[in-house]
C-alpha cells in the first residue's frame, strides 16, 4: 500500500508540473499570441492542431464504443460503458484544450462562439465536437446513477453516437473541402478520419484496460474482464480498414504527376522511410496490424498494450505527417518567396502545448478512476 501510494503521489507530481508548465505557456500565448509556435504563412497549423485531431478523434472512437451496449443491444459490455464514456469526455477535453492554444487568443475562441457560419467546416465541426460533449456529458451522469434504461439516457446515448460518427467526417472535410491543396483534397479524408477514430480509440481502450489490469496486480487474465473480445475484433477491422485506405492513398501519391505529390515523394521524411512509406505509417499503422495477427500476441497483455501503445501513438505521427506534407508544398504567391517544398520541427511551446493536453486528459483519467467508480480498475484510496 505504500508503494502504490508513493506511486500515485509522484503520478499526480509528474502531471502537475506538466500543467503548470502548461498554464505558463497559456499566459504566454495570450500575451504574445502564434509566433511562439513554428508557423508561417505557408505551414500556418502546427503540433497543437495535430494533437486535437489525434485526441478529438480518438474521443470519437471511444464514444462509438460505448455506443455498443446500448444501442446495439451487446449487453455483456455494459460493465465498460461507463469508462468509455468518461475516457471519451476526457479526451475531448484535452482536445479542445489544444485547439484552444492552438488560436492564439482568447478573442479568436470568443468570436467562434459567437459568429456561427453554417456553411463553414470548421464551424460545423465545433459545434459537432461540442455536442458530442454535452451528450456524453449527459450520458455520464445518467450511467453514474445506475440509469441505462431511460428515455433521457437512451436520447443521449444514441445523439452522442451519431455526433461520433458525424464529427471525424466534418473534421476531415475541414481539410478535404480545401481545393488548393491537393495532399488534402478530396472525399477520401473524411472515410479516412472515421477509421482512424475507430482505430486509435479503440487502442486507446485496450491500452488503458490492460494498464489497469496490470496495476491490479491480478495473477490470471481469465479473472478479470479487463477488456473484451469485441474490443480486439474492431481493432483489428479498423486496422485492416486504415491500412487499406493508406495503400489506395499512397497508390495514387506514387502515380500522380501533379507537383504537390512530386514534392512529397521527394520530401525528406523526418523518421526516414521503408519501400516509400515513412516509418511513423510502418510502426503505428502496418507494424499493429501485423502484431495483431499473431494469436500469440493477442493472448499476452503485454504484447497486447505494445501493440496498442504503437498504434496509439503512431496515430498522432501519422496524422502529424498528413497536416504538415498538406501544408509544406507553396503555392500560389507564396510560391515565389519561399523553397520548393518547406521543412517544420515543432517549437518547445507547441511540445508544451500538447504535453498540457495529455496530461489534463491523464489527470481526469486518475481521478475518475478515483472518485468515480468507473468500473472494476480502481485507483485505490490512499
Amino acid at each position: 500500500m505504500n508503494r502504490k501510494k508513493t506511486l500515485y503521489q509522484a503520478w499526480l507530481a509528474v502531471l502537475g508540473v506538466f500543467i503548470l508548465a502548461g498554464l505558463y505557456t497559456t499566459a504566454k500565448l495570450f500575451q504574445e499570441g502564434h509566433w511562439l509556435f513554428n508557423a508561417n504563412d505557408v505551414i500556418v497549423w502546427s503540433l497543437p492542431l495535430g494533437m486535437y485531431i489525434f485526441l478529438a478523434l480518438s474521443s470519437s472512437g471511444l464514444a462509438m464504443l460505448s455506443a455498443l451496449p446500448t444501442l446495439f443491444g451487446i449487453r455483456r459490455l455494459e460493465s465498460f460503458s461507463k469508462r468509455l464514456v468518461f475516457l471519451a469526455l476526457a479526451t475531448l477535453c484535452g482536445g479542445f484544450l489544444a485547439i484552444a492554444l492552438e488560436l492564439g487568443n482568447i478573442g479568436h475562441m470568443l468570436y467562434f462562439i459567437a459568429s456561427p457560419n453554417i456553411s463553414s467546416p470548421i464551424w460545423w465541426m465545433g459545434a459537432l465536437y461540442s455536442a458530442e460533449l454535452t451528450f456524453l456529458a449527459v450520458k455520464f451522469v445518467c450511467l453514474h446513477r445506475g440509469d441505462l434504461e431511460s428515455g433521457l439516457s437512451k436520447t443521449a446515448g444514441t445523439l452522442s453516437f451519431l455526433c461520433a460518427l458525424a464529427a471525424p467526417m466534418v473534421l476531415g472535410a475541414v481539410f478535404g473541402t480545401t481545393e488548393s491543396r491537393a495532399v488534402f483534397f478530396g472525399p477520401m479524408i473524411s472515410i479516412f478520419y472515421l477509421t482512424m477514430a475507430l482505430y486509435s480509440g479503440t487502442a486507446l481502450f485496450i491500452l488503458y484496460s490492460m494498464l489497469c489490469h496490470t496495476l491490479e496486480g491480478s495473477q490470471a487474465p481469465s479473472k478479470a474482464p479487463h477488456v473484451d473480445e469485441v474490443f480486439h475484433r474492431l481493432f483489428v477491422f479498423s486496422a485492416a480498414v486504415v491500412v487499406v485506405i493508406t495503400i489506395l492513398k499512397s497508390a495514387v501519391e506514387f502515380s500522380t504527376v501533379i507537383p504537390e505529390f512530386i514534392a512529397l515523394r521527394t520530401f525528406n521524411h523526418p523518421f526516414s522511410a521503408l519501400f516509400g512509406f515513412p516509418m511513423e505509417v510502418v510502426i503505428g499503422l502496418f507494424a499493429p496490424f501485423i502484431l495483431l495477427m499473431i494469436p500469440a500476441i493477442q493472448k499476452n497483455i503485454n504484447g497486447t498494450m505494445v501493440t496498442a501503445l504503437l498504434a496509439w501513438v503512431g496515430s498522432l505521427a501519422i496524422h502529424m505527417r498528413l497536416l504538415i506534407t498538406g501544408q509544406n508544398y507553396p503555392v500560389g504567391p507564396k510560391a515565389e518567396q519561399y523553397p520548393d517544398v518547406l521543412s517544420y520541427v515543432p517549437s518547445s511551446w507547441e511540445w508544451l502545448v500538447a504535453l498540457f493536453a495529455l496530461s489534463v486528459m491523464l489527470l481526469l483519467y486518475t481521478l475518475g478512476e478515483r472518485y468515480l467508480n468507473l468500473g472494476s480498475c480502481r485507483v485505490d484510496n490512499v
